[in-house]
């Protein structure tokens, strides 16, 4: 498969530095030469959802690097993004580093995930203590309105479960939200083990938010075992009371 002329050609212009010559090795996965570096690379119709996965994947990464001292590429929870943006033809684009993941995460990369993932909730807050995103992101299909606020209980009700149900009440027969009900069932999460370094990785739309509202997303879609939780909280240690019950809470979202 021959990669997107529009895409081959941005990818000459945006990462010269990886390499002078770019072949597709399948679906949205590119060869840079003469370096060998396998790139995730692709162009879409869909504007705002690339651009907001890419302005995601650099704020969690920039989260992860802020005030640690380990550097090193097996230290990284999310894929570099390499080049985002608008093409000419009005597609948006995203480069980032490839990863050639395995669903399933050992013990070890339990333990690893639950660390690093802790890490960057610990680092990753709003410095104007709001939240929400400068940019939408998606759900599945669904598009999240994360305008900023000043109250998390405010923000979840209304731009999060509040936002699903006027949705519900305006049309019984919502295509988009029968589409996200079906991605959903049975999804383990946006996360899994590199193979070429046996690493744990992390890619998905974010913003700023509680920490709980993700740990009650992964504790109902499963996939994440007692060593993630225990690894996770003794960084970011449980807030009681009625943490069990708040989990609970955010984990409607998705049902």
């Amino acid at each position: 498969m021959a990669l997107d002329k529009a895409l081959e050609s941005i990818l000459r212009s945006k990462c010269s530095h990886l390499g002078t010559s770019f072949t597709s090795r399948g679906a949205s996965c590119a060869l840079a030469q003469p370096s060998g570096l396998a790139l995730f690379a692709k162009i879409d119709s869909s504007v705002e959802q690339t651009l907001g996965e890419a302005e995601s994947l650099k704020a969690m990464g920039a989260a992860l690097s802020s005030g640690s001292d380990k550097g090193g590429a097996e230290e990284r929870l999310t894929p570099e993004v390499h080049a985002s943006g608008k093409s000419q033809d009005g597609r948006a684009y995203l480069i980032t580093d490839y990863l050639d993941l395995r669903p399933s995460i050992n013990k070890s990369g339990q333990k690893v995930l639950g660390r690093r993932l802790a890490e960057m909730h610990k680092r990753g807050v709003n410095e104007d203590g709001r939240f929400g995103f400068d940019v939408a992101t998606y759900c599945g299909v669904t598009r999240q309105d994360n305008s900023w606020n000043t109250s998390w209980p405010k923000f979840w009700a209304d731009q999060r479960i509040g936002d699903l149900v006027n949705r519900i009440h305006a049309d019984q027969n919502d295509n988009e939200l029968k589409d996200l009900e079906k991605q959903m069932r049975g999804k383990s999460g946006n996360a899994g083990t590199v193979n070429n370094t046996g690493n744990p990785a992390i890619f998905d739309s974010s913003y700023y938010g509680h920490n709980e509202a993700e740990l009650g997303m992964m504790n109902m879609f499963g996939g994440f075992t007692q060593d993630f939780f225990e690894a996770y909280h003794e960084v970011m240690p449980k807030t009681e009371p009625y943490y069990d019950e708040r989990l609970r809470l955010y984990e409607l979202y998705h049902q």
